[in-house]
């Protein structure tokens, strides 16, 4: 089943770490704190389950928020409970030349921490992950890809795989947004879905996750609750 970590490449929201589990090129602003609740769900039987992901992401300037994530809050008991920390950075690329195309280098670490064991699974692991983003000017379409590789205590093994991810604006609020991961792993997911973005740097994201092989998971829903909050004495 997947472990997913902050969400969302819309223009419209102040920030978001990741599209549903790839990493976006959303940076938190500095002095805000970006705080999201995400649930991962099949209520249908065979193979029922709940996985919970809670996430903050603090900006601190120069295109880079520092992340800390809480996984694998799990019904049936399915994985290893995992704290992450970590950070990560969008560095803007030929900003004047290809303005309209707007072009990011995502790059990432994220350190988990097992806070328990199961199924042999505990201990410290990482994730590593590099990818570009760049807006299509006639369409407002933005595509993302790249690299990730990472331990089990995240992807439930070893591994090395291609990530990528889409955005395409509806309206000011709404978008049509997606990501993948390539692979047999606990992430080797295509999750399509949508954001909304309420008043008051709220956001909603809804989406449904298909494994690429049935040992990567089960089908499910993705829904996410997300706000960002001013840190007092440094954002008004």
């Amino acid at each position: 089943m997947p472990v997913a970590l902050i969400a969302l490449l819309r223009q419209a929201a102040p920030a978001q770490q990741t599209i549903f589990d790839v990493p976006s090129d959303g940076i938190t602003p500095a002095g805000r704190l970006f705080v999201q609740n995400e649930g991962q769900f099949r209520p249908w039987a065979p193979g029922a389950f709940y996985l919970g992901t809670q996430y903050q992401a603090l900006g601190i300037g120069y295109n880079t928020e520092i992340d800390m994530t809480l996984f694998n809050i799990t019904a049936p008991k399915s994985g290893t409970l995992t704290l992450g920390v970590g950070a990560k950075s969008a560095i803007p690329l030929f900003r004047e030349r290809f303005k309209a195309r707007d072009l990011k280098l995502v790059v990432g670490e994220l350190v988990p921490i097992a806070l328990d064991r199961f199924q042999g699974v505990g201990g410290v692991g990482n994730w590593s992950y590099a990818s570009v983003s760049g807006r299509l000017p006639w369409s407002n379409t933005r595509w993302q890809g790249g690299v990730s590789t990472g331990t089990r205590q995240i992807f439930g093994r070893t591994n090395v795989c291609f990530i990528g991810g889409w955005e395409q604006p509806v309206t000011k609020r709404l978008s049509l947004i997606g990501d993948w991961f390539s692979g047999r792993h606990s992430l080797g997911l295509l999750i399509p879905g949508f954001s909304f973005a309420f008043p008051r740097d709220y956001t909603l994201y809804c989406g449904f996750q298909i494994p690429n092989f049935p040992e990567n998971g089960r089908t499910g829903f993705v829904v996410e609750i997300a706000k960002v909050l001013p840190i007092r004495g440094k954002s008004k």
